[in-house]
């Protein structure tokens, strides 16, 4: 190419560079490839805010945001071709999984940086929640930061609570409080039930979709351990999970069909029972407070903390951001996390989403917390209904049951259940309550527990085979 063609492509190259915004310029040490799942609302807070509001910090960063379905599946694939996000949302039941296959980046060498501007203080990492801030640590090193620690609770219709109140003088029912037991549990559900002369329930006493969570919250009542210290033998088949599968056989003696995990999306899920005044109680969790006020504007409904049994036990959730092991921006990517993670991006997550607390003890106890903006979307229409003030005490307190240390234990309820095959576990669970509560079930529940057992186990020795790696000996 003659000199001259150089210096008209060279010109050319600078004048589309004066021209074209940034973001079109696909600089690869400009750009923050952003990660993540989750309802379409939610990308009025992570695009539109986190995205767009840490480019204007950083400018000449361009973030490219992306939403996928099964994103765990997805960080799995990009890792074995090399490749990944620079900021990562992680269900904390995938973390150490994803740890364990080397796709995350350790996260200490920004944690510890002596750097203010880069490094957490020792104040700051104190006040993660514990629950999720310990669970973390795998060998001695952190992989992610702590988002949100999403919180199961007991929802109860007051109304009902009323009418069977004045109906019954002589037996009156409390609304749930943080002292409930068991025993409370399955009287008030008892109670609560009306069925009618065909047989037919007409009032649930209570209800909850079938899935891991109501087990593992009254297998750790019940006084169980999920897992062994290293993580792969599961210890479910034990006294306390024939207690706690037991308590679930008993609150849930009509219409399984209606609260099969299929059902979610049907006019017969537990959540659209209780929407409709149908159900006196529901197990859920914290997201499901601002749509069940969106679904039926007049139900007059509360929360509070879970029942105990032998011990006060919250299982909790959570959501975590990471960063690729094969992230080519590291230190910008554990900007934008440290970023997001800090007071202010929490307070705002909960303010506009409302679905789980931050994973903050200053945000949780801070009187910011007691109030939520909601969401509004473009034409006006309410998309996350905002928490007033004075709806605190009945649909915001209960969250602090979870992470106050309890007089009982001198410990805080709520827990995080992780585990290298912490997903492989919640799943067979979900299938052995289905068959658990079946009419026809002739299984003994302690045969339920010990095939889910070795179900998991099944799964946990084949992927050890395949890693190059000996068989658990569980004799």
């Amino acid at each position: 190419m003659r000199r001259s063609h150089w210096i008209i492509l060279v010109i050319g190259i600078a004048t589309i560079a004066c021209v074209v915004p940034p973001r079109l310029m696909d600089r690869d040490d400009a750009r923050l490839r952003f990660v993540v799942w989750g309802m379409p609302f939610e990308d009025r807070l992570f695009e539109d805010v986190y995205a767009r509001e840490f480019e204007a910090l950083h400018p000449g960063v361009v973030v490219q945001y992306e939403k996928y379905v099964d994103v765990a599946d997805k960080y799995f694939a990009w890792h074995t071709i090399g490749t990944g996000a620079d900021v990562m949302r992680v269900r904390i039941t995938d973390y150490h999984g994803l740890v364990a296959r080397g796709v995350l980046t350790p996260l200490d060498e920004f944690i510890e940086h002596p750097d203010p501007e880069i490094g957490l203080s020792a104040e700051r990492q104190a006040d993660f929640l514990p629950a999720v801030w310990d669970p973390l640590e795998v060998d001695g090193a952190r992989y992610a930061l702590p988002s949100d620690n999403a919180q199961y609770g007991l929802y109860y219709n007051k109304a009902i609570f009323d009418a069977y109140n004045a109906a019954h003088r002589e037996d009156q029912l409390e609304y749930p409080h943080a002292d409930w037991t068991w025993d409370d549990l399955r009287e008030a559900a008892e109670k609560l039930t009306i069925v009618d002369e065909r047989g037919r329930v007409t009032q649930y006493g209570i209800d909850f979709f079938l899935w891991a969570w109501p087990f593992m919250a009254f297998f750790e009542q019940a006084g169980g351990e999920l897992w062994d210290e290293e993580g792969t033998t599961t210890l479910i088949d034990s006294p306390a999970g024939v207690e706690a599968l037991q308590l679930i056989v008993d609150l849930l003696p009509h219409a399984v069909s209606a609260r099969s995990p299929e059902q979610v999306e049907t006019a017969t899920g537990p959540d659209k029972l209780f929407a409709t005044g149908q159900t006196a109680m529901l197990l859920d969790g914290s997201w499901r407070a601002p749509f069940l006020e969106l679904t039926n504007s007049d139900l007059d409904f509360a929360i509070a903390p879970l029942p105990r049994g032998k011990r006060p036990g919250v299982v909790s959730g959570s959501v975590v951001w990471a960063i690729s092991a094969h992230s080519r921006n590291k230190e910008m990517a554990w900007r934008m996390i440290r970023w997001m993670t800090d007071f202010e991006q929490a307070l705002r997550y909960w303010d506009m989403l409302r679905v789980a607390p931050p994973a903050s003890r200053r945000v949780i106890e801070s009187e910011e917390f007691r109030a939520t903006s909601g969401l509004v979307g473009d034409g006006g229409e309410v998309i996350i209904p905002a928490m007033p003030r004075e709806k605190w005490k009945e649909c915001g307190e209960w969250l602090l049951y979870g992470i106050r240390l309890h007089p009982m234990t001198g410990e805080a309820p709520a827990f995080v259940p992780v585990a290298p095959y912490q997903a492989d576990l919640e799943d067979k669970i979900g299938t052995m309550l289905s068959r658990a509560v079946a009419p026809t079930r002739s299984q003994s529940l302690e045969d339920l527990l010990r095939e889910a057992a070795d179900a998991v186990h099944a799964i946990i020795d084949r992927d050890r085979r395949a890693r190059g790696l000996s068989v658990v000996d569980r004799e």
